[in-house]
């Protein structure tokens, strides 16, 4: 069953943060308008924010 599958292997929707920062480093010496061609990605600054403010708060509860 398992070599069934394997050839149905597909990346995942949503890629890790270390994924999206290499991607990132790799196109941005190419790209010219940064600040434009990655308005719609999102941002990871905000995205670490929000997962440290929700440890934070899910410590804080137990």
């Amino acid at each position: 069953m398992k070599s069934l599958l394997k050839d149905f292997e597909l990346d995942s929707k949503n890629p890790s943060v270390e994924a999206l920062t290499r991607w990132r480093s790799a196109v941005s010496f190419v790209v010219k308008n940064r600040r434009r061609r990655f308005r719609m990605v999102a941002d990871l600054d905000k995205r670490s924010e929000a997962e440290q403010i929700k440890l934070g708060i899910q410590n804080t509860k137990v």
